[in-house]
């Protein structure tokens, strides 16, 4: 980084004890000059352009969209790297979509805490950082899907593949690592996006379109 100076890191997580309990490791290095918070995609971009941060820790499983979509608009930014820090797992490409929408680093939040420091300096410094526990497997060949399955991100693919699969609320925020308030606000979203009126049309749309091929 050069000269040394205090930076600002911006955590957004919907669960004030997982940014509470950061920031307090965070605010203990001496690198780090502030910790600001936000609970949502939207305060989290506001956030990032009021207070000038210098890296993002950013969770996927925010109540008013996808985490994804917000490491999009943060890599707008010049000079903010972006660590997704969450409980989903690798799976129907999440990591991978994580990279491809600028992240530099993919953290599991049971990862040790002093590892998640670590990390969030890594990225500052312009590492590209995998958690231990990441299994990253790389994109399928298939990486477009027909419309309108082409408007969903990542993360939303491999929801509406849990809900083609019937899975529940609770089963999916289990698999997805997010509250079951969050899965319906998700779920109501990605009905908006793909125009269908409920999951039952969702599910025979996927089905349709081949997502639960393979």
């Amino acid at each position: 980084m050069g000269e040394e100076r205090p930076v600002t890191v911006l955590l957004v997580d919907d669960h004030p004890l997982v940014r509470r309990g950061l920031g307090a490791l965070l605010g203990l290095e001496p690198w780090v000059g502030r910790v600001v918070e936000a609970g949502t995609v939207a305060d989290g971009a506001r956030t990032a352009v009021l207070e000038g941060v210098d890296v993002a820790v950013v969770d996927l499983g925010l109540p008013d969209g996808d985490g994804v979509d917000l490491v999009r608009q943060l890599r707008r930014a010049p000079g903010c790297p972006v660590l997704v820090l969450t409980m989903t797992r690798d799976s129907a490409g999440v990591v991978q979509g994580c990279l491809d929408a600028g992240a530099t680093g993919y953290v599991l939040k049971d990862t040790a805490p002093a590892v998640v420091v670590r990390a969030v300096r890594s990225v500052l410094d312009g590492a590209v950082v995998l958690g231990p526990d990441v299994t990253h497997r790389p994109a399928p060949a298939r990486t477009r899907w027909p419309a309108p399955l082409d408007r969903l991100s990542p993360t939303e693919i491999r929801l509406l593949t849990l809900v083609a699969q019937g899975r529940t609320n609770p089963e999916i925020g289990h698999e997805l690592g997010v509250a079951e308030k969050t899965v319906r606000n998700r779920v109501s979203m990605m009905l908006a996006t793909l125009g269908v009126a409920d999951r039952l049309q969702a599910a025979l749309l996927a089905r349709e379109l081949g997502l639960l091929e393979g």
